[in-house]
């Protein structure tokens, strides 16, 4: 994630918390699409949308972080050779060019998962970074091991 000690990251909301994910991994931060749902599905999947005539998986961040509710404000697109997949998030805010002596270590349990890589603070926020390749039941983008 880091390159000469320094990451770009890309900042936005689920419920009231801010997270953040290593920019290189969005392929395009997307509005909401019009979502089908699957039936069956895990609860971590909203379903499916068409994104430029491909279906894409529509994954909810909210369960994946263990926040309650259901987010669809935005999608953020993962593209890795055929294989895509969106997250639905709240809101996009800005990318912020972070330093790896930032990043600080996640506190308590939140941390036993691995889905968060650290947090960073930003003025009187708390942001925690993640691991896209750790959601569970998401893709590991980098490799494209499983969608």
């Amino acid at each position: 994630m880091f390159r000469d000690g320094v990451a770009r990251l890309l900042v936005f909301r689920v419920g009231d918390e801010c997270f953040a994910i290593p920019l290189s991994d969005v392929d395009e931060v997307m509005d909401a699409q019009l979502i089908q749902r699957v039936p069956d599905a895990p609860v971590t999947v909203l379903g499916v949308t068409l994104v430029r005539g491909a279906l894409v998986t529509v994954y909810d961040s909210r369960p994946l972080l263990s926040i309650h509710g259901s987010a669809e404000g935005a999608l953020l697109l993962f593209d890795h050779g055929n294989r895509r997949a969106a997250l639905a998030i709240d809101e996009v805010f800005d990318a912020v060019l972070v330093d790896e002596r930032e990043l600080r270590p996640v506190p308590g349990h939140a941390a036993s998962d691995g889905v968060l890589t650290g947090v960073i603070r930003r003025g009187t926020d708390l942001i925690a970074v993640i691991d896209v390749d750790r959601l569970p039941g998401f893709a590991d983008v980098s490799t494209g091991a499983r969608i």
